[in-house]
């Protein structure tokens, strides 16, 4: 198996905190081919990580055994477009309302563990070559992981972690910058921005810090193709892994909301929930909408992170020959989907992580009920509109290989819709 940083393994050890209840019985079909893929406009009344960076949340309340949404997870929505799982059409326009993107988005992939922490080279290279794998096989958003308050290979993005102000002189923030504007080179290639793993703003609720950092990303990157969407603050948990205060979310995404919209009022921007953005937790923190424009606002998205069970999608779970049901991957589905048609007045759905730590275990990926959940995993989402970002760490979360350049097994095919088994039984002896 391949040998990780410390620091690596400090990070993954946060998913360990999670749990999750398993459902009671075995998926019943071995594979099923990806159809249509749809975009959900919530217009209806209908009816969880940072894996580590894979992430690090206990996934959905329920368990994915019931709950709100019912097992379909469609919110009583109506859905169109689409047809080959990138999203359909590339998307041609200048200005796209969030309803918009989402509707092109379609699968899309997370450059984990490269400029939030030190696994990756924080180089160009190293980012097109995964950019390019991946757009080459239809894949339409890239989710940037990055880092801005805390050290990461020895030094900060801003120039005082208690104020937030970007050194915008950084080397680093312009290697950040070439990859941003090599992803939107593609034509329509969207790119998701974030603030990561930002522990000291997150534990002492830093709503200054958060805000000066956004009134710095909104003035460097104001330019940019309104492909480039940013989401304020990933996963927004303590150092002990509790859960920020929920007024303290709204405050912090409010300040840093209305300091883009003073820069750029048709930039899309992304909220989500107070821990490791389980689905449940955005019912929880967005009970309105007043602090992001009121539910007026056409360019706000909402997200979260999808590792249902965490106990089998974690690392260092034991083996994966987890007999987990359709309903953990549709439960939360439809959680978002019914807070979308009401509260969320229509606002569209981003899955901004999501994937199985398998490599935690075994040095090559052949168990095939991994294999299924990847397959079930873009189908169900794709079905709802709700477009997707896997979290790939070219580690324990791997699908791309950085050593190699090239796809490490065939989980991209599964997540496409078809792939081949080792064997014909789901729970095949490379789960155990």
């Amino acid at each position: 198996m391949q040998e990780f940083s410390a620091l690596l393994v400090s990070t993954n050890s946060e998913k360990k905190e999670r749990t999750e209840a398993l459902g009671p019985s075995p998926m019943r079909t071995p594979l099923f081919f990806l159809g249509l893929i749809s975009v959900q406009f919530f217009t209806a009344c209908g009816g969880g990580d940072d894996s580590t960076d894979g992430s690090e949340n206990p996934q959905d309340e329920t368990g994915g055994t019931g709950g709100t949404g019912g097992t379909d997870g469609s919110g009583g929505s109506e859905s169109l477009g689409g047809g080959d799982g990138s999203g359909g059409a590339l998307y041609e326009g200048d200005t796209p309302t969030a309803l918009e993107a989402a509707a092109h988005m379609g699968r899309g992939v997370n450059l984990g563990q490269m400029f939030e922490n030190t696994q990756h080279p924080r180089t160009f290279e190293a980012a097109a070559a995964k950019i390019d794998a991946y757009y080459d096989r239809g894949f339409r958003n890239i989710r940037i992981p990055v880092t801005w308050t805390e050290a990461v290979g020895g030094d900060v993005l801003v120039t005082d972690p208690t104020v937030g102000a970007i050194d915008r002189d950084h080397p680093r923030l312009a290697v950040i910058e070439s990859v941003i504007d090599y992803a939107l080179s593609k034509p329509g290639l969207f790119v998701v921005l974030n603030a990561h793993h930002e522990y000291a703003l997150k534990t002492e609720a830093r709503s200054a810090v958060l805000e000066q950092l956004w009134t710095d990303i909104a003035d460097i990157f104001r330019d940019k193709h309104h492909r480039l969407i940013y989401e304020f603050l990933n996963e927004p948990h303590k150092d002990d892994t509790t859960a920020m205060a929920v007024a303290d979310v709204r405050l912090m995404t409010g300040l840093a909301y209305d300091k883009v919209r003073a820069v750029d009022p048709e930039r899309i921007v992304i909220i989500g929930g107070n821990q490791w953005f389980s689905a449940h937790e955005v019912p929880l923190v967005w009970t309105d909408l007043e602090p992001v424009g009121g539910g007026t606002d056409p360019y706000v998205m909402a997200t979260f992170h999808h590792y249902d069970p965490w106990t089998f999608c974690g690392n260092d779970q034991g083996d994966y020959a987890d007999p987990w049901t359709e309903s953990n991957l549709t439960t939360p589905m439809g959680t978002m989907a019914n807070w979308a048609a009401n509260v969320g007045q229509g606002m569209p759905i981003y899955i901004g992580e999501w994937g199985v730590g398998w490599g935690s275990r075994y040095g090559a990926m052949t168990c095939n009920n991994i294999r299924h959940w990847y397959t079930l995993m873009e189908q169900f989402a794709s079905e709802r509109g709700q477009p997707t970002a896997v979290w790939d760490d070219g580690g324990w979360f791997q699908i791309f290989s950085h050593s190699t350049n090239t796809f490490g097994n065939n989980l991209i095919d599964c997540l496409e819709g078809a792939c081949e088994w080792d064997g014909e039984e789901r729970m095949n002896e490379g789960c155990l």
